[in-house]
């Protein structure tokens, strides 16, 4: 499933990060890594101890491998597929992805994620995930300054 690329502002993925408490013993996943923007913070501002995103776009892949000074994997693929073999090793998952692929993910991260993993989602909610805590962020952005929701959860 594809989802339009719009980039995660760097304040709205520090306040993610913030959010589920990452820290340099976590192992953070991004399912729809874009170029990498949650990831680049996880690293440099979280020191967090591995940062891996899945992408599907090839385009954004190699812009992603540009962005990035071997801080982070990112795995050109299709997120449903390998969400279960990357689940089982996460601490931490983020997204922002689209109403719709939350609901095709939300049985896979159920089902493969581990017990006390933290979820960040910008914007778009998954349905029936343990909602612990919701924040709303301004970014500035391209039309000026732009309102976020992050909903953060834990399995």
């Amino acid at each position: 499933m594809l989802v339009p690329f719009v980039p995660t502002p760097y304040e709205v993925a520090r306040e993610m990060l913030r959010c589920v408490k990452a820290g340099k013993n976590d192992v953070v996943l991004d399912l729809g890594a874009g170029i990498g923007n949650i990831l680049k913070i996880a690293k440099e501002e979280f020191n967090v101890k591995l940062a891996v995103g899945v992408e599907i776009d090839r385009k954004l892949c190699r812009e992603a491998y540009k962005n990035n000074n071997r801080e982070f994997e990112i795995i050109c693929g299709d997120m449903l597929t390998l969400a279960p073999i990357l689940l089982p090793k996460a601490d931490i998952l983020v997204s922002y992805l689209s109403t719709r692929t939350n609901e095709l993910l939300e049985p896979l991260i159920i089902q493969n994620g581990k017990k006390g993993l933290r979820i960040a989602s910008n914007d778009f909610q998954y349905p029936n995930l343990r909602l612990v805590e919701k924040r709303r962020v301004t970014a500035e952005g391209i039309l000026g300054p732009t309102e976020h929701t992050i909903y953060c959860y834990e399995l």
